[in-house]
């Protein structure tokens, strides 16, 4: 199989994974399950893509719409997730959040938003009629808030972990590529201008706004972090079957 063909079949996978699922919906555990998946076409796509199909992919924008009780936990993963799927990404308002990228890793942001936010709902509603919830003392909106930080507090560092195997593996195959005298990490230069020359042409200005929590229920908060770790992945993206698990926490 050529290259193209290859890079054709990669994204056609993709696109399935994301139709089938955003469908259905699903449940925290296939939401992360998903995720690994997401990692391993992501390197797929991008350790096979030469320079010549690099410049030739598509700069795309995507909003999706948050606007529940949800949008607090998304906005507060929504940093992790970028970098995992190196996209930009900025929000207007309180309840739209644009992504901006290659195609791939634009479709595959879009993907895990969506899953993330399904299994949030889930698992929210499993809490809501557990004991822990109606035993306690501080107010329901409250008790929520903190479970949905705790929640998106566990994503995000699972995002984190997964974003630095992928880096890594990247980082590895390029020196490799390099050693046998090709493009290696000019590669990832390209990629990285090709981005920001695509943001530049949509004139968009941005300005940082920090934000904080409070949570106010520390049990909910640890339900929450519970909720978004329970997927043990059997091993790392991309490794072998001897590789080491990631670090439940």
């Amino acid at each position: 199989m050529d290259r193209q063909a290859e890079l054709a079949k990669v994204k056609a996978r993709i696109r399935a994974l994301a139709a089938r699922t955003v469908e259905r919906g699903c449940s925290e555990a296939e939401a992360m399950a998903a995720a690994a998946k997401v990692g391993e076409l992501l390197e797929v796509y991008g350790l096979s893509m030469g320079e010549v199909e690099l410049r030739e992919e598509a700069c795309v924008q995507r909003v999706l719409v948050f606007n529940d009780p949800r949008r607090q936990a998304m906005g507060w993963l929504f940093p992790a997730l970028l970098r995992f799927t190196e996209c930009r990404g900025w929000t207007v308002g309180r309840a739209d959040y644009v992504i901006f990228g290659l195609e791939p890793d634009v479709q595959m942001a879009e993907y895990l938003m969506q899953v993330i936010a399904g299994a949030l709902a889930y698992e929210e509603a499993r809490f809501r009629s557990s004991a822990d919830y109606a035993r306690s003392r501080t107010a329901p909106q409250a008790v929520l808030r903190s479970f949905r930080i705790g929640y998106a507090d566990r994503i995000a560092a699972r995002l984190e972990e997964l974003g630095v195997h992928r880096r890594e593996t990247a980082r590895q195959a390029h020196a490799e590529a390099q050693r046998a005298g090709g493009a290696g990490t000019a590669l990832v230069l390209v990629k990285e201008r090709k981005i920001e020359d695509g943001f530049r042409a949509l004139g968009v200005r941005l300005r940082t706004v920090s934000r904080t929590t409070v949570v106010r229920d520390r049990g909910a908060y640890g339900r929450g972090r519970e909720a978004g770790g329970r997927v043990g992945l059997d091993r790392p993206v991309g490794a072998g079957p001897a590789a080491g698990r990631l670090p439940r926490r």
